[in-house]
């Protein structure tokens, strides 16, 4: 577990925590300002999947200090998460992990998560044990230690690859 003192040190942004755990390059090439998800059409899917699932949910896309934006809050104590396929679940879950612990330091106490794949009509409940805390400040640390590299990692080829944002950057 964090410290408060450490975890004012390493807040970030919450999509950072998530590429850190896809890819160490990506989370470089974004936190430098290279923007290339509005150019994807994969993430203009996901997107477009967000605005239209759960409708009746009225409280969505809550900014917070310019780093985290809640997808949704269900109910009082309940974050949720909204994503488009569970292949990147780890990420997804650090993601929301992240969020938890930035808003029990706030002061909002502790909230349940709840990941979310409508297209798969899957569902899967997140809270914050040491061990999950243990790997967020693991993935709070790492993602400060690529955002102080010099250069980009290199490229590694995975299955993720093929339908990234960021593909063109890495490949070509």
């Amino acid at each position: 577990m964090l410290s408060y003192e450490e975890f004012e040190r390493l807040r970030t942004n919450g999509i950072k925590v998530n590429y850190w755990v896809v890819c160490h390059r990506k989370l470089w090439l974004f936190a430098k300002g290279l923007r290339m998800e509005p150019l994807s059409d994969r993430v203009a899917l996901g997107q477009l999947m967000h605005e239209r699932a759960y409708p009746g949910t009225p409280r969505r896309e809550i900014l917070i200090d310019k780093l985290i934006k809640i997808d949704l809050l269900e109910s009082e104590g309940k974050v949720l998460e909204i994503k488009y396929s569970h292949k990147l679940a780890e990420a997804a879950r650090l993601q929301l992990a992240y969020y938890l612990a930035y808003l029990r330091w706030l002061g909002a106490g502790e909230l349940v998560g709840e990941l979310r794949f409508p297209r798969e009509r899957r569902r899967e409940e997140v809270r914050l044990t040491p061990e999950l805390e243990g790997r967020l400040a693991e993935a709070l640390r790492g993602v400060q230690q690529v955002e102080q590299l010099s250069a980009p990692p290199s490229a590694e080829s995975t299955t993720i690859c093929r339908v990234c944002a960021y593909r063109e950057l890495c490949w070509g």
